[in-house]
């Protein structure tokens, strides 16, 4: 282990003085990860982390390595750089997931090209597959838990360490180097991305980092002991990064979304939801990651039988682990509520809409007589409840039996039964007479404390589409939700296509800013990236 330690020394040095420099580069090229939407940080934080890592890793291998590792070494910094430069480009200009996967499945290639691949049933074609589905996966597992201030670099670390001890205490010098070298580039590099992050490794860091621990995984061999007892030794080191992206595949699909699309999601997002800080979720998942690379030396020293069995429990404890944390429902990370007034006719695609965006919303509702007419409709508060359920169906069938005509009455209580996403109240306790032909002309009493409560912390207010006496100024009518909007310093987003924008001038004491739906969501990021930006600057 000792013949090691200079390995560790050097590319932990190197990462640690080269990310201040990348942090210069960074703030120079514009190249910061802004405050914005599911970000807990409120300061722009430069994003060439990944450079310090990669630099940190090459410069350890050509300053250790030896001839012996020319072929296969050639293979793997190949690999490792493609994915540094795909990464990079991604953090400057964006890539698609689809480009990203197909950089992945080439850098697979570049492995097995050099002999590197996992060998457990024979045929070519079979190993081959099981080669490429490791290496995108714990790629992209790495990529998805840089997610919090420190998690990545730190699980990384940790997972480096243990394959170190494995490889040296069964005599792989490339393995044992290699794991070396990665120790100290993410322990380098973690000094610096410790909350408050300095710096962010963005996934050029994230995917080499991904990228080497896969290779470690499939590079790790235990000549002194049977493949029956060995074989999931790699996957257990990994346990962390793959019960994450499990986590995050199964809770995305389960809810209807793409697993492409970013969120608050994750298993440290939902150790915060249970009641643990950000910096104790990130130690909690380092334990948790330091248990299971002791529980892999463990097994490759077990029996047979013994090593099989214990991995078949972990399997039953980690499929447990996975129900419970994802009925630990996501919410926005670091941004206020987003409060909806819906107009008329259009709410269900509203809704849809901002859903993509975040699902810690509150929408308000109000009953208004329109020409002798109840709305919004009870059916059309289904409507915008079932789309607002994680049970859809279930929750439409169960509305539709069982809410009344004066649904105004009960809807407040239905977030207490309910599963929804977000928050749906009435903003006031009886409905407004209101004329189609002259909706100025309304007033109603004050409205209920709970949507007075949701406009004072909301980050931001959008006004729905549709027929804006239907729903919109009902809501907006009451002295109350006015003077509720007056004292907030939050933005309104009002989602039209002829209306004039004047015409809620009176209850907004401002006038809206207009946007469409499609546009919708890049206006609201781009909103809440001004709002985080003026309130850096009072914090300068």
């Amino acid at each position: 282990m000792i013949r090691y330690l200079p390995i560790i020394l050097a590319s932990g040095l190197l990462a640690f003085l080269a990310t201040p420099l990348t942090r210069w580069l960074a703030q120079r090229l514009g190249m910061v990860d802004q405050p914005g939407l599911r970000k807990t940080h409120r300061l722009p934080v430069p994003l060439l982390g990944g450079v310090a890592i990669y630099s940190a890793l090459v410069g350890a291998f050509l300053l250790f390595g030896s001839r012996d590792w020319l072929s296969e070494g050639a293979g793997i910094l190949g690999g490792a750089t493609l994915l540094f430069f795909t990464g990079l480009w991604d953090d400057r200009y964006g890539l698609s997931p689809r480009f990203k996967l197909l950089a992945q499945a080439v850098a697979a290639a570049c492995l097995m090209a050099v002999g590197v691949q996992v060998h457990l049933f024979g045929p070519w074609w079979l190993d081959g597959l099981i080669t490429l589905l490791w290496v995108v996966g714990i790629t992209n597992a790495a990529n998805l838990m840089d997610n919090m201030d420190g998690l990545a670099a730190g699980v990384s670390a940790v997972a480096a360490g243990f394959f170190l001890v494995m490889a040296a205490l069964e005599g792989q010098g490339l393995v044992a180097s290699l794991a070396a070298a990665l120790l100290g580039a993410a322990a380098g590099f973690l000094y610096h991305n410790f909350a408050p992050a300095a710096s962010f490794m963005g996934d050029a860091g994230s995917l080499t980092l991904g990228f080497m621990l896969a290779v470690l995984g499939i590079k790790i061999k235990f000549i002194h002991f049977p493949l029956g007892a060995t074989w999931m030794a790699p996957i257990v080191v990994l346990g962390v990064l793959i019960f994450d992206t499990t986590l995050v595949i199964v809770s995305r699909l389960r809810r209807g979304r793409s697993i492409f699309q970013g969120g608050s999601d994750h298993t440290s997002h939902r150790l915060v939801l249970l009641g643990l800080s950000h910096s104790r979720a990130v130690l909690t998942l380092y334990v948790a990651a330091v248990a299971l690379g002791a529980l892999a030396i463990f097994l490759t020293r077990a029996p047979v039988v013994t090593a099989n069995l214990a991995f078949a429990v972990l399997l039953v404890v980690g499929l447990i682990g996975l129900a419970v944390f994802e009925r630990v429902e996501p919410k926005l990370t670091g941004a206020s509520p987003l409060v909806l007034i819906p107009g008329g006719d259009s709410t269900a695609d509203f809704l849809r809409t901002v859903l993509t965006i975040s699902r810690e919303i509150t929408v308000l509702f109000a009953p208004a007589q329109v020409n002798g007419e109840i709305r919004p409709s009870r059916l059309e508060i289904v409507a915008a409840l079932t789309v607002l359920a994680e049970a859809s169906e279930a929750t439409r069938r169960l509305l539709e039996r069982g809410l009344s005509e004066t649904w105004w009455r009960d809807l407040n209580q239905l977030n207490q039964v309910l599963r929804l996403h977000g928050l749906a109240l009435s903003a006031s306790a009886s409905p407004l007479e209101i004329s189609s032909d002259s909706p100025a002309a309304a007033q109603t009493d004050d409205p209920q404390p709970e949507a007075v409560a949701a406009l004072s912390t909301a980050r931001l207010i959008l006004l729905g589409p549709g027929d804006p006496a239907v729903n919109l100024i009902p809501v907006l009518a009451s002295p109350g939700i006015q003077a509720a909007l007056l004292a907030g310093e939050n933005s309104c987003l009002w989602v039209c296509a002829h209306q004039d924008p004047g015409m809620l001038t009176p209850w907004l004491g401002k006038e809206p800013e207009i946007t469409s739906l499609a546009s919708l969501p890049a206006d609201v990021q781009s909103h809440l990236l001004k709002q985080a930006a003026g309130r850096a600057k009072t914090q300068t």
